[in-house]
């Protein structure tokens, strides 16, 4: 995964996607609010929600989606280390 961002949160509204691509590695944290991340080729499903975070397992897409408005953390594998 390649990610360049200038600031590492996102503010995501109520409902909005945002879909990473070969992301194994990547750290997703909610500052704020909940969201709901699948991951391809996994059965599960998660929320996660502000002071948890998840810890992407797979390549492929994994999409997170807002529950509620949230301001969410992207750290790249090599930074959550």
């Amino acid at each position: 995964m390649e990610l360049l961002v200038n600031a590492p949160v996102l503010e995501l509204r109520e409902g909005q996607v945002m879909t990473l691509v070969d992301a194994e590695g990547t750290r997703i944290v909610p500052r704020h609010g909940a969201v709901w991340v699948t991951q391809e080729g996994d059965r599960r499903d998660h929320i996660v929600t502000e002071g948890e975070a998840l810890v992407v397992l797979r390549g492929g897409r994994t999409v997170v989606q807002a529950l509620q408005s949230a301001s969410v953390e992207i750290h790249e594998a090599r930074a959550a280390a």
